[in-house]
Order: structure tokens, then C-alpha cells, then sequence
């Protein structure tokens, strides 16, 4: 996990009032929140006055024309009145037209980044994000400047998602094998949540994570000090953190439970039987085929279906990763060599 990142996500203030128009929205914290927030109230003002009128009249034409008693007799309706009818035709024409001028504006605002606009690249997964900065950085919440337009380049690795960020009035969905583009500017400094509001799946509801927005020069602190992943960290934190970042976490567990892949408790040391009929034990030498060609020898009970690393990760990082698959391991070679010569 992108470690530090996640601070503050618990004070993320969720219903405060977008910038005084309504209390129903949540903080209102980008360029684009003022002007979504005067459409749904100018198109709800509009929909309640075509509510009351209607019903208003509904309520006329009943009291006006109910009979007080069975003896009572129907009075004449007379012709058609079409100047009548052509006002509420022309009345609902209006309504439709201004919902369309209101909305049409900022739909066109959106589709369009602006010319250098920061682009960062989004990764939808069942259940988890990868945000790609252009320098390569891959982090599993997204940071942002305060005041600089970000354009975000989405694409999914299985099934359909939607990307929401409510303080950001941000939504978006996107679709498998079809990449989508969106835009915003954040006009504060705070953490937001961001999380997926499409139906992918049992278990979408916790695809949830952070947007972080840096004021004064802050977001190129934060991206020149976790760019080396390395600084400041032991080999066996950089392969936890490079479990979260690299996707790893999806379809491998820490507690022994099965997922796409087995579980990476008690994995290194140990032997196993594969797929292809010959038993293998979990080394360095394993780990690193595993992560460069996956699907070379898998696990017996698993489907080769792991994306190959190869070219994506460094020797020293797989070095990390196999540094910290030790630590949750309780039987490694080393162990096994020492029980050997006693």
C-alpha cells in the first residue's frame, strides 16, 4: 500500500453544504461542483414548479367537478381549448429544453480535457485502482494538485466499472476493451473518497480508496519522494508495498485463504505439486519465474491466468518482494537446512 496515503481518509468531510446552494450535496471541491450543483437545482426547480402546477390543476378540475350527489347531472365540457393545450405542450417542450441548455454546457466542459492537462492513467480491477503517473509511479490512491486541470485515462482489466469521486462531482464509467477519458480541477486541499458506483460484481462496495488533493507545491514533494520506492525503507517493506501497488493483492491473500491464486502465507519454503505433474519448492529462483512468467509451472488448483511481469518490475524489486514473502513464511530453506545437520 501507497503507506501514509490513506491519512485523513476517515475525516473526509461527506455531506457539507457545495458552496452554500444545498446542504444535500457533498463539499463541493473542484472548478466543475458550482456549475453541476446549478443545473440539478435549476432542473429541480423547474420539475417541482411542473409538479405543483399539475397537480395543483388536477386538484381544481376534482373539486370543480365532482358531484355532491348521485341525482346530480355532468355539466357540458365544451370544445377543445387548443390554445390551452399548446401552452402545456410548449410548456413541457421548455422544460426539455432547458434541462438540455442547463446540462449541455458542462457535458461539453467535460468531454474535453484542457491542453496540458496532467494525465494519469487509472486501472479498474475487481476490487482495487492502480493510478500510473507519467513518470511511471504507480500508486493505489490518486494525488492530485490543487489548482492544476488532471485528465484521467481509464481502462478496465475485466469487467465494467465506474469511477466517482462526489466532492469532485466526478463520475465515470468504463467499459472492457474501451478506454474512457475525464477531466477535473480540485479547488481544495483534503482527502476525498473515491470509489466505484457500477454494479462489477459480489464485493464491489469495497472497491474504495483515497483522492488526495496537495496544496503549495506539495503534490511534487509527494511524487519526487515516493518515486523511489527504495528510500528510506527495508527491502522487506517495499515488497509489501509493491503487493498493494502491483495489483498483487487481488488475487493473492495473507491469511492462507484461496483466491485466483494461492496464498502467499506460508508460500516461500515450502513444496508443492503443479499443474503439470512435478513438485517444486518456493525458492528465489520460483518466486522470480512466477512473477516474470507466471504460467510457466502453476500451482496445482490454479488456472494459469497471471499477466506476465516481465519488463514491468526490476530485479530488484522481485529481490523485495521475495524478502517479504520470507517474513510470512514460518518454514524456509534455511530452516529446513538447519534441521538437516542436527
Amino acid at each position: 500500500m501507497d503507506f501514509g496515503s490513506l491519512t485523513g481518509l476517515v475525516s473526509v468531510k461527506p455531506f457539507l453544504g457545495a458552496q452554500g446552494l444545498s446542504s444535500w450535496f457533498p463539499e463541493a471541491a473542484s472548478e466543475h461542483a458550482g456549475g453541476v450543483d446549478g443545473a440539478f437545482l435549476g432542473i429541480l426547480a423547474a420539475a417541482a414548479f411542473a409538479v405543483v402546477l399539475v397537480v395543483g390543476l388536477a386538484m381544481t378540475f376534482i373539486r370543480r367537478f365532482s358531484r355532491s350527489d348521485d341525482t346530480e347531472t355532468g355539466v357540458d365540457t365544451g370544445r377543445l381549448s387548443y390554445p390551452l393545450m399548446g401552452v402545456f405542450v410548449l410548456g413541457a417542450v421548455a422544460l426539455a429544453g432547458f434541462s438540455f441548455y442547463v446540462g449541455m454546457d458542462g457535458f461539453l466542459d467535460r468531454t474535453v480535457a484542457p491542453y496540458g492537462a496532467y494525465e494519469i492513467d487509472v486501472t479498474a480491477r475487481q476490487w482495487d485502482w492502480d493510478f500510473t503517473y507519467p513518470n511511471g509511479y504507480v500508486a493505489d490512491t490518486l494525488h492530485v494538485a490543487v489548482g492544476q486541470p488532471v485528465k484521467l485515462v481509464l481502462k478496465t482489466e475485466d469487467v465494467t466499472h465506474g469511477l466517482s469521486v462526489p466532492a469532485m462531482r466526478l463520475s465515470k464509467t468504463v467499459l472492457p476493451g474501451l478506454d474512457a477519458e475525464t477531466w477535473f480541477e480540485a479547488t481544495v486541499a483534503d482527502t476525498f473518497t473515491l470509489r466505484s458506483n457500477r454494479y462489477s460484481g459480489e464485493g464491489y462496495s469495497t472497491m474504495q480508496t483515497a483522492l488526495i488533493a496537495h496544496g503549495d507545491g506539495d503534490f511534487q514533494a509527494w511524487l519526487t519522494a515516493v518515486s523511489d520506492i527504495f528510500a528510506g525503507r527495508t527491502l522487506e517493506e517495499v515488497g509489501e508495498l509493491l503487493y498493494s501497488t502491483k495489483g498483487c493483492k487481488a488475487c493473492h491473500s495473507l491469511d492462507g485463504s484461496k483466491l485466483v491464486g494461492p496464498s502467499f502465507k506460508d508460500v516461500y519454503g515450502n513444496t508443492f505439486d503443479t499443474r503439470e505433474g512435478v513438485q517444486v519448492t518456493v525458492d528465489d529462483a520460483y518466486v522470480k519465474e512466477s512473477i516474470l512468467a507466471p504460467n510457466v509451472s502453476v500451482i496445482a488448483g490454479y488456472e494459469p491466468v497471471m499477466t506476465p511481469y516481465e519488463g514491468n518490475i526490476t530485479d530488484r524489486e522481485i529481490e523485495a518482494i521475495t524478502a517479504w514473502l520470507k517474513t510470512l513464511s514460518v518454514h524456509t530453506p534455511a530452516d529446513a537446512a538447519g534441521q538437516e545437520e542436527n
